[in-house]
């Protein structure tokens, strides 16, 4: 079901099929939103940066009242495009429990992000979109994105952590996910150092994680460091 506006609409407006809007997803805990204000004000200025205008903080916080009465665990999208706001959800299904002790794999793909809009969660998502793809098509769970110059710069629905040497780093480039700095926020809460890192994918060393609200915090392969399985833990949906 989409919603405009606050109410039910077909078709859908034309700024949808060029991908002209910022949205951002949250999860839903039985209809408790989590982390809603740090996803509304970075929707405000991801709105802000294409020159969107923002409808305001209560119109969307309506929208999350609306799907919260189920209270049920869903994926909530928010939009805001040139006509106004939409909202839409679905199920929260999360990965299996193995995927977060034993990890998962990634695939190296040679997508690239927007060399503009990369920062930005925008409807241009077709890079994205055909890196999990390939990576799906190769058994894998995430397939990852390089920026213009060749650095690891995004997942294809996940923000890139680093860990090494008993430091979380997030990997520069891409999208600032909410997630991952929750992540980073709660990890430098538990006495890691936390910072930020840009490397090419063959200076990659060390534990990947992926961070995002879909999943929580799973690792690329199996974490052995405990206090790296601690933090895991934290976020496992």
């Amino acid at each position: 079901m989409l919603r405009i506006n606050g109410r039910p609409t077909h078709p859908l407006p034309e700024a949808f099929w060029h991908g002209f809007f910022v949205y951002t997803t949250l999860r839903l805990l039985q209809g408790q939103p989590l982390w809603l204000p740090a996803h509304l004000e970075r929707l405000r200025r991801h709105a802000a940066a294409l020159g969107l205008a923002f409808p305001g903080f209560a119109a969307l916080e309506q929208e999350v009242m609306h799907y919260s009465l189920a209270k049920a665990d869903l994926l909530l999208r928010l939009v805001v495009f040139p006509e106004g706001y939409a909202s839409s959800a679905r199920p929260f299904v999360p990965p299996p429990a193995a995927a977060y002790s034993s990890g998962v794999r990634v695939w190296l793909t040679a997508r690239q992000i927007h060399p503009d809009l990369g920062m930005y969660k925008t409807g241009s998502y077709l890079a994205y979109r055909l890196a999990r793809l390939e990576a799906e098509r190769h058994g894998c769970f995430e397939g990852l994105l390089l920026d213009k110059d060749g650095y690891l710069a995004d997942g294809s629905r996940t923000s890139l952590l680093l860990y090494r040497e008993g430091e979380l780093s997030a990997l520069l480039g891409g999208l600032e996910g909410i997630t991952r700095q929750k992540v980073l926020e709660c990890a430098a809460g538990m006495g890691f150092r936390v910072g930020k890192v840009r490397l090419r994918p063959d200076e990659l060393t060390g534990h990947l994680l992926l961070a995002g609200t879909g999943v929580g915090l799973l690792p690329v392969g199996q974490p052995t460091d405990a206090a790296l399985q601690e933090l895991i833990a934290r976020f496992r949906p």
